[in-house]
């Protein structure tokens, strides 16, 4: 069974004082839900609301990769591993991303870590050539999700869910609001916390999402 994160100490870790109001309402009985999506402006703290709710799933006693995290850009791949490891879980975490060699992240997913945390396209690669076993994982993290589509990540996206079973906990962040879920996400219905500003909302049109699958560097 999975131990519950001493929230206490990794803020001290992180030499944080407390949590925002955004992730204090977040966490707010995170162990009963099961599909969240986070409407928050870029830095305004997603990255520790979602880690914590990960943080949540890992068993110390389970073999495989038990969470995953998509994010549409390498630069957010490691800022996210980053904090995960300055949170100094104990946890087994791995990168994957475009322009990182393809072979050091097979190794290192061999290991099978808890945690892995990728770009869409490197993970949807990595799922096709059965390197990464999707069996195991228990929640899905989609950091920046609008990013992802608006960047053409969808058909990459679609093959990554495809491997899954369906049944994980999912994690939603986006700083627009989406008009639609789109139809490879395996839930209709998700618990939603909006927390933009009404007068500069924007909107995600999805018809713009289909174009061509964008190649990562």
């Amino acid at each position: 069974m999975a131990i519950k994160p001493n929230i206490g100490l990794i803020l001290q870790s992180l030499s944080i004082e407390k949590l925002n109001t955004m992730q204090e309402t977040v966490l707010a009985g995170i162990e009963t839900r099961r599909n969240m999506l986070v409407l928050s402006p870029t830095g305004s703290g997603k990255t520790l609301a979602f880690l914590l709710q990960v943080l949540q799933e890992l068993d110390e006693n389970k073999e495989g990769i038990q969470a995953l995290i998509i994010a549409p850009a390498r630069e957010l791949v490691l800022q996210i591993e980053s904090v995960f490891k300055a949170m100094k879980t104990g946890f087994k975490v791995s990168v994957c991303y475009g322009g990182h060699h393809s072979r050091t992240e097979q190794n290192r997913l061999e290991e099978a870590p808890a945690l892995v945390i990728g770009t869409p396209g490197r993970l949807s690669d990595h799922i096709q050539k059965g390197v990464i076993d999707a069996a195991t994982i228990r929640m899905v993290v989609l950091d920046e999700f609008d990013k992802s589509l608006q960047m053409g990540f969808h058909s990459q996206l679609e093959i990554i869910f495809r491997a899954l079973n369906g049944k994980q906990k999912h994690f939603l962040t986006s700083a627009t609001r989406l008009e639609e879920i789109p139809s490879f996400i395996p839930f209709k219905q998700v618990e939603t916390f909006d927390f933009l500003v009404k007068q500069t909302e924007t909107k995600l049109k999805l018809q713009l999402v289909r174009t061509a699958p964008r190649r990562e560097s």
